[in-house]
C-alpha cells in the first residue's frame, strides 16, 4: 500500500466526483452520437469511446461543471497537484501505484501549467482517480 502525502484521500475523491458532473454534463450535450457519425475506425483494442479524445471541449469554458473542476484543482498546492497528476497516471495504466513518487516528481518536472491543463482535459479524470485510489488500496 502506498501513502498520500500532499493530498488527502477525500480530496482526490472529491475532485473525481467533480469530474464525473463535468463528464455527465458533456455527454448531455453530445448526446448519443453514433461512432460511425464521427468517421473514425473502431479500435481493435483500447479505448472504444470516440468522444472520449474530446475531453470536456464541448462544455462552454464557463460551465458550472468545468469552474467548479478547475476551482478545485486550483485550490491545491502545487506539491498535491503534482500527487492528483500522478494518481490521474495511475489510474490511465501508464504508472503503477508503487511508483506514485516517481509520478509526481515527473509531474514537477512538467510544470504546474501542464498538468493542471493535462488533468482538465481528461474527460475520465473520474474513473482514473478512482482507479488508480482502489490500485493504490486507498479507496
Amino acid at each position: 500500500m502506498i501513502t498520500l502525502e500532499d493530498i488527502d484521500v477525500r480530496q482526490a475523491q472529491s475532485i473525481a466526483t467533480l469530474a464525473k458532473a463535468a463528464r455527465t454534463r458533456r455527454d448531455e450535450l453530445l448526446g448519443n452520437v453514433a461512432e460511425e457519425d464521427l468517421g473514425e475506425a473502431p479500435p481493435a483494442r483500447g479505448e472504444h469511446n470516440p468522444t472520449g479524445a474530446l475531453g470536456f471541449e464541448p462544455l462552454p469554458p464557463g460551465a458550472p461543471q468545468i469552474a467548479a473542476l478547475r476551482d478545485a484543482i486550483a485550490a491545491l498546492s502545487p506539491a498535491a497537484r503534482f500527487e492528483l497528476y500522478a494518481l490521474m497516471r495511475i489510474g490511465q495504466g501508464h504508472l503503477a501505484a508503487k511508483d506514485l513518487r516517481e509520478g509526481a516528481a515527473e509531474a514537477e518536472r512538467l510544470g504546474d501549467e501542464t498538468i493542471s491543463a493535462s488533468m482538465m482535459e481528461d474527460a475520465d479524470l473520474h474513473d482514473h482517480i478512482t482507479k488508480a485510489l482502489y490500485e493504490a488500496d486507498l479507496s
